[in-house]
């Protein structure tokens, strides 16, 4: 297919995907330009010519971006975030702007002013968020690479809840120039994917570097098994499958470092210093248009009015000796191996709280900074999708990525496969 056919069937399933969109573009210019580049052999990357899609926090010059929120349900920017422009310069073709949490400020994804992206598996349950659009964009097929942002699992945990690669870098390694921040002491962009390998390309693409997932022998990188969910409780990875995938690599079994000093609560430490943040950055649009904002949205956002300054110091205090720790703890270990998520995806109607528990894998690698990938699998008994996360020490996200491939491969052999390379996935989504 050419560059202008993938952008006209990318943009006609986007039209039909009810609420995993807010802007859908129609000029295909930019795909036109891409086949005249690839006749010509042009071509800038190995991105040229591929459908993308954006979360709707990160500006567009040419598509506007609503942040999910009626505060700024008209906003068009008047130029692009800096991660857009690398993408555009590289000859992707960015086809919509993807639904998201209002301000990506929830877990769950099913507060906003778009409408609620549903499960692509099951539709009375969530897609997770906040970056549910960009998650459930690549499950349905509609593009196979998709930009979103975390900062407590908010790529991870919709990625792992709609069956897809998900993947966090090192904080700080991609620029978030013109994004709309929610906790900049942990906001993270990165991509959700069809397969690893599209990840790879991707980010290789955007650093200017090799292929990171050849970059090393994943089989012979040091995996540890992190043995216990310290937030939520049990294990750290249970599923038999899984547990058998990661037994082949001998891989040791770890424990969260606690005691002695150690015992950090990094939920509360997470919480104090996102409302905070949160608060400063929006306290002029809820001092003026407090109606336009989703209730719970308010109320959460509001929340951080009481926070000190004094607080917040000390939890980045607490932060930062507890990233001086689990160096330490885990000195020997090159990836981290755990479950992205302890629990399947709840009911769009449970009322009951699931959001620590859905963070619960993710969050403590977003307050240290560490790279993180979700990658999903599927056993036989259930439509649902299963996900096993991938960790690694700041600044080594090539091993990230080098075990990402490699487990991608051992966990779903001999699956069928879709992506800009090919994509290890033996379900097909409902919608």
């Amino acid at each position: 297919m050419t560059a202008k056919e993938l952008s006209e069937t990318a943009i006609r399933r986007a039209t039909a995907a009810d609420d995993t969109f807010i802007t859908i573009a129609q000029d295909t210019s930019r795909a036109e330009a891409s086949d005249r580049r690839i006749q010509a052999r042009e071509i800038r990357s190995p991105l040229e010519g591929i459908p993308i899609a954006v979360k709707d926090v990160i500006n567009t010059a040419d598509l506007k971006t609503t942040m999910g929120s009626n505060v700024f349900a008209d906003y068009q920017p008047t130029q692009n975030a800096t991660l857009v422009q690398q993408l555009d310069d590289a000859g992707a073709n960015i086809i919509g702007k993807t639904n998201t949490q209002e301000f990506s400020y929830g877990i769950r994804g099913d507060s906003g002013a778009f409408g609620v992206v549903t499960n692509p598996y099951d539709p009375t349950r969530i897609a997770g968020g906040s970056s549910s659009g960009s998650a459930a964009a690549v499950a349905r097929d509609i593009v196979p690479l998709a930009v979103g942002t975390d900062t407590a699992g908010s790529i991870r945990v919709p990625a792992a809840l709609c069956g897809v690669v998900g993947f966090k870098p090192t904080f700080q390694l991609l620029d978030t120039t013109g994004i709309f921040p929610l906790a900049p002491s942990f906001d993270t962009v990165g991509f959700l994917a069809s397969t690893v390998q599209d990840i790879a390309v991707a980010m290789a693409t955007l650093l200017r570097e090799k292929n990171m997932s050849e970059a090393l022998s994943a089989p012979n990188l040091r995996y540890a098994v992190l043995e216990d969910n310290l937030i939520y409780g049990g294990p750290g990875l249970k599923d038999p499958h899984a547990l058998e995938v990661v037994n082949s690599l001998c891989a040791s079994r770890v424990s969260h470092p606690v005691g002695s000093g150690t015992d950090f609560n990094f939920m509360e430490l997470y919480n104090v210093v996102r409302a905070r943040e949160a608060f400063l950055i929006h306290e002029p649009y809820v001092t003026q248009m407090p109606e336009k904002y989703q209730p719970d949205i308010l109320m959460r956002v509001k929340a951080g009015e009481t926070i000190s300054e004094t607080q917040v110091a000390e939890a980045q205090d607490q932060i930062a000796k507890a990233a001086l720790v689990y160096e330490q703890a885990f000195a020997n270990t090159d990836i981290l191996l755990s479950s992205t998520v302890p629990i399947e995806a709840p009911l769009l109607h449970e009322k009951a709280s699931s959001a620590e528990a859905l963070m619960s894998q993710c969050v403590i690698w977003n307050l240290l900074g560490w790279p993180a990938m979700t990658i999903p699998y599927w056993i036989s008994d259930s439509p649902l999708p299963r996900s096993l996360q991938i960790i690694g020490k700041p600044g080594q996200d090539a091993k990230v990525i080098a075990a990402g491939t490699h487990l991608e491969d051992l966990l779903n052999t001999g699956v069928q496969g879709r992506g800009i390379t090919s994509t290890p996935r033996s379900k097909t989504p409902i919608a």
